[in-house]
């Protein structure tokens, strides 16, 4: 698993449970004209650490930190925001932080604005920030994108193994 797909295989999964969550606990949309149906959460769960085992042979354990809130607007449009924190029980791992926002339309296109990646040195210190914004189709394909995605040119390995 790359680097890329924890992060938004992370986003994506968070958004599914949310999803599956409100689905099944919240009244629907109100009428047109009304504010957005607003929920928020705060998960934290801890398992073992797949990507940085495959990534870098180490078995460690991670803590998944989350708080969001999604809003449902009455056009069938709705915002995420969410706030992560990956920390490793291994302190040679780097530690993870994002944040960002998902603005879906109903057809299923959205645009990602945020700073989705932030890893820290074990020892103090940035090692990389990735942030701006993606807009993404109705097929989840990328459609354009801005902001300095620099995460995406570097080798994740480089990264996260010590």
């Amino acid at each position: 698993m790359g680097a890329v797909t924890r992060i938004v295989g992370t986003a994506v999964a968070a958004g599914a449970l949310v999803a599956a969550g409100i689905v099944a606990s919240s009244p629907p949309a109100a009428a047109s004209g009304s504010g957005p149906t607003i929920v928020r959460g705060l998960d934290e769960e801890t398992f073992f650490d797949d990507f940085i085992f495959e990534l870098c042979g180490i078995t460690a354990d991670v803590t998944v930190s989350e708080r969001w809130t999604r809003k449902e607007f009455p056009d069938g449009s709705e915002t995420l925001h969410t706030v992560r924190t990956f920390t490793s029980s291994d302190p040679r791992i780097p530690l993870e932080k994002g944040a960002a926002t998902s603005f879906n339309s109903p057809d299923g296109s959205r645009v990602v604005v945020g700073k989705p990646v932030q890893l820290f040195d074990p020892d103090g210190g940035l090692l990389v920030m990735d942030a701006g914004w993606i807009a993404l189709d109705a097929t989840g394909d990328s459609v354009d994108m801005r902001g300095p995605h620099t995460f995406l040119d570097l080798d994740p390995a480089d990264l996260y193994c010590p």
